[in-house]
């Protein structure tokens, strides 16, 4: 018997989160549609998240653009660019606080303008 009140217990909160479901899929549209009629249908919103990049990837990726630009260095939105470049989506607060950590671990050097691998940390030459 208990069994029977468990299943219909889980069948009553499938059934009240299917309703929610539907009044929120109903209460996006009736928002879309209010949107499409301000700006006469110029601007979309997409329900789709913004593409994030992987926490762990980042290190990695931002090494592998410095080591590429070595002796010239970059700056935070040139890395950000060349991420973008290689198909990385790639947040400008992100970079500049790795950048920074990296500089304090000393693995990057910085110059007031640009970051370079500690090797590259000599004069600076001609961008």
């Amino acid at each position: 018997m208990a069994r029977g009140v468990h299943m219909q217990a889980i069948k009553d909160e499938i059934a009240r989160i299917t309703w929610e479901r539907d009044a929120l899929t109903n209460k996006l549209e009736g928002l879309r549609s209010a949107l499409a009629l301000i700006t006469g249908g110029t601007e979309t919103v997409s329900s789709a998240p913004k593409p994030r990049q992987r926490r762990g990837n980042l290190k990695n990726v931002v090494l592998g653009i410095v080591t590429a630009q070595a002796e010239r260095g970059v700056t935070v939105l040139e890395c950000v660019a060349l991420g973008k470049e290689r198909g990385e989506v790639l947040d400008r607060g992100s970079v500049s606080s790795l950048l920074s950590k990296l500089k304090a671990a000393d693995v990057l050097f910085y110059d007031g303008e640009r970051y370079r691998l500690k090797q590259y940390a000599g004069p600076r030459q001609a961008a």
